[in-house]
């Protein structure tokens, strides 16, 4: 019988990951922490997210899943774990990169160089998102940026006369 452990919900920060681990072991379901943060900071060269997981025994893993979604409706257990914007769950890796293979050295490389984005990656739906929402420039009727001082000099010479 696999007895691998499979994650089971990801956070940013150590403190709820502890509190959840105690809620599962009293709960008599064999939680663990995998605290990644050093590997984040050093392999992945960013700053940690979601790199806390509490990982339970592959044969746990359906029970503990239901019973941590149970008290996210009751409680709000799951507040402050990361969260998948399309499907819900806290099953996050960041960045998008397997840690199982020699492949991702040379992704890590391309992102270093900034030619390959970090992001998050869910591992039940495998969707992808930037850290970071983008906020879109705001475009004029022609299609040039509004906040471009070389297309709309108007709006500098309106700033310094208020000023």
């Amino acid at each position: 019988m696999n007895t691998d452990p499979v994650p089971l919900a990801t956070f940013n920060e150590l403190e709820p990951a502890r509190q959840l681990q105690q809620r599962l072991l009293a709960a008599k379901i064999g939680a663990t922490i995998n605290d990644e943060s050093k590997i984040e900071r050093f392999w992945f060269m960013s700053a940690p997210l979601a790199a806390i997981h509490i990982e339970v025994p592959q044969r746990e893993y359906l029970h503990a899943r239901r019973t941590i979604e149970e008290w996210d409706k009751a409680d709000g257990g799951l507040r402050q774990a990361v969260r998948c914007p399309e499907c819900g769950s806290s099953r996050i890796e960041f960045p998008q990169l397997t840690r199982k293979f020699i492949t991702p050295t040379l992704l890590r490389f391309f992102i270093w160089l900034r030619i390959l984005q970090k992001e998050f990656y869910c591992l039940d739906c495998q969707f992808t998102w930037p850290p970071e929402v983008r906020k879109e420039r705001e475009l004029d009727i022609l299609g040039f940026p509004r906040d471009s001082r070389f297309w709309h000099p108007e709006k500098t010479r309106s700033d310094t006369r208020r000023s």
